[in-house]
């Protein structure tokens, strides 16, 4: 009788545990965003991108890369399943597309924001047109 008691005064505290366990901070979301964004932006050059174009595009493909690998292991840490977060990828490639194809008014975050977050941002280019001004 005490275990039945027992099993039933826990119950509601499982049922927490297991909401709460499948929550990122809004930094999380932030980068899995920004990562996405990189790589759907910069994955599709133009046909008449230079090789010097196409080399700082890499850079912003691969730290995006970099940022979705930290964001899905922070989604794994946090209790979500391999098949949640790939949804979630998915869906945040078809938001991205739209935003980035649009005027970016539907985009949660700008260029600038993501850039910011970018593995050595400091030594990142600020802009990806910088390059073909000069």
């Amino acid at each position: 009788m005490n275990r039945l008691i027992l099993a039933l005064a826990l119950t509601p505290a499982l049922f927490v545990t297991g909401a709460n366990a499948q929550t990122v901070s809004d930094d999380v979301s932030k980068q899995l965003w920004c990562g996405t964004a990189m790589t759907v932006a910069f994955s599709s050059p133009p046909p008449d991108v230079t090789s010097e174009q196409m080399a700082e595009a890499q850079v912003y493909i691969d730290g995006g890369n970099t940022l979705i690998e930290v964001a899905t292991k922070a989604h794994l840490d946090a209790g979500f399943t391999q098949e949640a977060i790939d949804k979630l990828k998915a869906d945040l490639v078809t938001e991205v597309t739209a935003a980035i194809s649009g005027d970016g008014a539907n985009a949660k975050y700008t260029f600038e924001d993501c850039a910011a977050l970018l593995p050595g941002a400091s030594s990142a280019p600020a802009d990806a047109s910088s390059s073909s001004a000069q």
